[in-house]
C-alpha cells in the first residue's frame, strides 16, 4: 500500500512539473495586426462609432424631458407625443451603445494590450466600479422611464418627468466619469515640483487624474454638443415622417416636429464654437506648442474644413428659416430695423479690430461689443430714424450674404501649405489680407455667424405673431435641408473628435506613455475623411433603420392626439 502511494505521488509530481514545464513552454500571442485599416485607425474608427451612439443616447433623453415637460404645463399631446418618439428610437439605439462598447474594448486590447493595462490599472475603479455601475443605473432608469410613460399620466405625469430629470442626471454623471480618462490621455496632471510626470503620476490620486486641465472644458462641450446632436436627430426623424405622411394631419405634425428639433439643434449649436474655444483654450494653456500644431502646422487643414463645415450648416439652417418664413401669410408685413443689417455686415471688420486691439476679457472689448449689439435697438427707437426698416426677405438675403463672408473669414490660412514647416512667402497670404488668418478675425467671423442665427430666429418668431402660420404647407424642400443638417452635424462631430485625438502626436498619453509603432503619425485630410465619412454613413444607416422600424412600422397613431396640429390657419 505504501509503495502504491509512493507511485501516485511520483506520478503526480511528474505530471504537475511536466505541466509546469509545457506552459513555460507556450509561445506568447503573435502580435495583433488589423486588417485592411491597421491597428490605430481600426480603435479610432471603432471608437467614433461608439461615441456618436453614446452622444444621441445622452443628448437625446435631455430634449426628450424638455419636450414632456412642454407638453405637461402646456397641455398640448403634440410635445408628449414627440418625446415619445424620440425615447423610443433611443431605447433602440441603447443597445447598438452597448455593443459598439464591447467591440471597442476587445479591439483595444487586442492591438495594444499593454497600453490598455497600463490605463485600467491607473482608472480602475472607474472602469470596473463606477462606469458599469452607472451604466446599470442609466439602463434600468431609461427602461422604466420608456415602458411607464402610458401608466403614468395624469396627476403621475409629474413622477414620470422626475425620473426622466434622474435619467439625464445619471446620464451627465456617467458622461463626466468617462471623459476623465479621456481627457487624461490629452493633458495628463502636470507634475509638483520636485517630481518628474512619470514619478507624479504613480503617486497621484483618482481625482488628481481625473481633474486635469481638459476634463471640465471636454465635459461641457460634450454636453452641449450631445443637446445639439439630439436636436437635428429629432429634425431627421421628422424629415423621414414627413416625407412618409398620408394626411394633412401627419404631415402638419412632423413639420411642426421638424420645426421644433432645428430650433432646440441650432439653439445649442450656437453655444457650441463658445464650448470648444474653451477646450482649445485649456490645451494651449496646458502645452503651448499644442496651439500652433492644431491651427499652423498638421492640423491646420482639418480646421479648414472645420470652417467649411460649420458654415455650411449656419447656412442651412438659416436657409430652413427662409423657407420656413414662406409658408408664414402676411410675413411681407414684416419688418426690423435696417440698422440690424448694417451692424451686421460691419460686425466682422469692427470687432475684428477691437479684439486685435483690446483681447478679451478687457473692458475695452466687451464695451464695443454691448455698443454694436445695442445700437440698433437705441436707433430704432429715435423718431427721425424708426421709419429705416427693412423686410424679413431682405434681412435673411444680409444674412446668407455675409454667413458666406465669415466662413470664408474663418477658413482664411496662413499660408497654403499642409505644414508650416513648408510655408514660404510665395505661398503665404500677402501682408493686407494677413489679418484674416489671426483669431480676432476668426473669432469675430464666430459671433458673427452666432448673432445672424440669433437675430433670423427672432425675427422668425416675430413673423410667427404677427403673421398666420399653416403647419404641413412648408416647402418640400425643407426636409432635405433637415437631413442634410443632421449628417453634416454627426461628420463635423467626426472631425472635430479627430482632431482632439490627433493633438496626442505620437503618445497614447501626451508627454507620457510614448507610441512607437508605425502608425504613430499624423494622418492627412483626406485619409482622415474618407474613415470619418464611413462613420457617418455606417451610424447614419442604423439610426435610418431604426427610424424606419420602430415609428413607419408602427402601428397608426389617434387623431386625437394631433387635433392641435391640423394644417389649418392659426395665429
Amino acid at each position: 500500500m505504501k509503495t502504491l502511494n509512493r507511485s501516485l505521488w511520483i506520478v503526480l509530481a511528474l505530471g504537475l512539473s511536466g505541466a509546469a514545464v509545457a506552459f513555460g513552454q507556450v509561445p506568447d500571442a503573435p502580435l495583433v495586426d488589423f486588417p485592411y485599416s491597421g491597428n490605430r485607425t481600426a480603435v479610432w474608427v471603432v471608437a467614433q462609432l461608439h461615441i456618436l451612439f453614446a452622444a444621441f443616447i445622452l443628448g437625446a433623453p435631455i430634449f426628450v424631458v424638455v419636450a414632456e415637460w412642454l407638453g405637461y404645463k402646456n397641455n398640448d399631446p403634440k410635445y408628449d407625443r414627440l418625446a415619445k418618439e424620440v425615447i423610443k428610437v433611443t431605447v433602440i439605439l441603447y443597445s447598438m451603445t452597448a455593443l459598439t462598447g464591447g467591440l471597442f474594448i476587445f479591439v483595444l486590447l487586442g492591438t495594444y494590450p499593454d497600453f490598455s493595462t497600463w490605463l485600467i490599472k491607473h482608472f480602475f475603479l472607474v472602469f470596473a466600479v463606477i462606469y458599469p455601475l452607472l451604466f446599470i443605473l442609466e439602463t434600468i432608469i431609461l427602461y422604466t422611464y420608456f415602458y411607464s410613460w402610458d401608466s403614468m399620466k395624469g396627476a403621475k405625469k409629474g413622477r414620470h418627468i422626475a425620473l426622466g430629470i434622474l435619467l439625464n442626471i445619471v446620464g451627465t454623471v456617467t458622461l463626466f466619469v468617462i471623459d476623465g480618462p479621456t481627457s487624461f490621455m490629452n493633458t495628463p496632471a502636470k507634475a509638483v515640483e520636485g517630481l518628474s510626470l512619470v514619478e507624479f503620476i504613480q503617486t497621484a490620486s483618482l481625482w488628481d487624474k481625473m481633474a486635469n486641465f481638459s476634463w471640465m472644458p471636454l465635459n461641457l462641450h460634450r454636453l452641449v454638443g450631445n443637446v445639439t446632436f439630439g436636436g437635428f436627430i429629432a429634425g431627421l426623424i421628422a424629415a423621414y415622417m414627413f416625407m412618409g405622411s398620408k394626411t394633412d394631419e401627419e404631415r402638419a405634425y412632423y413639420d411642426w416636429m421638424g420645426f421644433v428639433g432645428n430650433m432646440i439643434g441650432v439653439g445649442a449649436l450656437l453655444l457650441l464654437p463658445f464650448m470648444g474655444y474653451l477646450l482649445a483654450y485649456e490645451l494651449c494653456d496646458y502645452d503651448a506648442s499644442i496651439c500652433p500644431y492644431m491651427m499652423a502646422d498638421q492640423l491646420s487643414m482639418f480646421f479648414e474644413m472645420q470652417g467649411a463645415m460649420i458654415g455650411l450648416i449656419f447656412l442651412a439652417s438659416n436657409y430652413y428659416i427662409w423657407l420656413s418664413l414662406k409658408r408664414i401669410q402676411g410675413v411681407e408685413q414684416v419688418r426690423i430695423s435696417g440698422f440690424v443689417a448694417v451692424v451686421v455686415v460691419f460686425m466682422p471688420a469692427i470687432m475684428g479690430f477691437t479684439w486685435k486691439m483690446f483681447p478679451p476679457p478687457e473692458w475695452q472689448s466687451l464695451i464695443v461689443l454691448g455698443i454694436l449689439v445695442l445700437l440698433p435697438v437705441v436707433l430704432g427707437k429715435v423718431p427721425g430714424l424708426k421709419n429705416f426698416t427693412v423686410s424679413a426677405f431682405t434681412m435673411i438675403k444680409v444674412g446668407f450674404l455675409m454667413i458666406v463672408v465669415a466662413d470664408a473669414i474663418w477658413m482664411t490660412p496662413h499660408g497654403f501649405v499642409p505644414t508650416q514647416g513648408l510655408a514660404t512667402e510665395e505661398v503665404e497670404l500677402p501682408s493686407w489680407a494677413s489679418e484674416l488668418a489671426l483669431m480676432p478675425a476668426k473669432n469675430a467671423a464666430a459671433f458673427t455667424l452666432v448673432f445672424l442665427t440669433v437675430v433670423n430666429y427672432l425675427l422668425y418668431n416675430r413673423a410667427i405673431k404677427r403673421g398666420t402660420i399653416i403647419w404641413g404647407k412648408i416647402d418640400f424642400a425643407s426636409q432635405f435641408v433637415l437631413i442634410f443638417l443632421a449628417f453634416s452635424v454627426i461628420w463635423t462631430m467626426g472631425l472635430m473628435g479627430t482632431v482632439r485625438s490627433l493633438t496626442r502626436k505620437y503618445y497614447h498619453v501626451y508627454n507620457l506613455v510614448p507610441d512607437f509603432t508605425p502608425e504613430a503619425f499624423t494622418p492627412t485630410l483626406a485619409y482622415s475623411a474618407w474613415w470619418i465619412t464611413g462613420v457617418t454613413i455606417v451610424f447614419y444607416a442604423v439610426v435610418s433603420f431604426a427610424i424606419l422600424v420602430t415609428l413607419r412600422a408602427g402601428s397608426p397613431k389617434p387623431a386625437t392626439s394631433m387635433a392641435s396640429a391640423v394644417p389649418v390657419e392659426a395665429k
